[in-house]
């Protein structure tokens, strides 16, 4: 149950900080630049994390936090510590989970399913700039530059409505928010981001 939470909470309103202001074609060209090349310098990304999941029915959002740990190309740990313990591990087309001290395995062998596995590592890298996938429209909001994807394939469509990353200063993504077709949507703040600091490979074994 925990799982299908974390499934469609990250495929997967707060207010914006800041007037957004759409970036001209020049600075979107500047942007990209700056983002896929502060890409290829990352191996390791860890991090801290916030979450707060909206759902229109309930009158209190669903907050939980978390860690975080990603290793190029397609490794990643995504832990909750509050108010439970939940943990899942994505690595190439296979997908762990430890609910707990239950352990299960799923493998990734359907297209949507790998569509969505490779849009989660790509959001938290902030490695998602293909044209053929999105559409996609840069904003300044604030101290940030906001990033909202619309996916282009009808069967992403039916999951998730738009995907908002707004990058920090130094390009990388410091906020996330993964809002569906529904209107209810999953935000996740990242803190104490770690950059190419080293990950003993046993943190994506369950």
């Amino acid at each position: 149950m925990k799982y299908g939470y974390l499934f469609f909470g990250l495929i997967m309103t707060t207010l914006l900080w800041g007037q957004e202001k759409a970036l001209t074609q020049a600075q979107i060209t500047a942007f990209k630049a700056k983002v896929i090349e502060k890409n290829a310098t990352i191996e390791t990304l860890q991090a801290d994390f916030k979450q707060r999941k909206h759902l229109e029915f309930m009158s209190k959002d669903i907050e939980t936090k978390g860690k975080m740990a990603f290793l190029k190309p397609d490794q990643l740990n995504w832990q909750y510590t509050t108010p439970y313990r939940y943990q899942i591990v994505f690595q190439r087309d296979n997908i762990k989970v430890n609910d707990e001290g239950k352990v299960s395995q799923m493998k990734a062998d359907n297209k949507i399913f790998k569509k969505i596995n490779k849009l989660i590592v790509s959001s938290v890298s902030g490695n998602m700039f293909d044209d053929k996938e999105f559409a996609i429209i840069l904003y300044t909001s604030g101290n940030e530059t906001l990033a909202k994807f619309s996916p282009k394939d009808r069967t992403l469509q039916k999951y998730i409505k738009e995907i908002h990353l707004f990058f920090s200063s130094d390009a990388t993504v410091g906020r996330v928010k993964l809002i569906e077709p529904t209107e209810d949507y999953t935000e996740i703040i990242f803190m104490n981001k770690k950059l190419n600091t080293p990950i003993d490979a046993s943190v994506f074994n369950i």
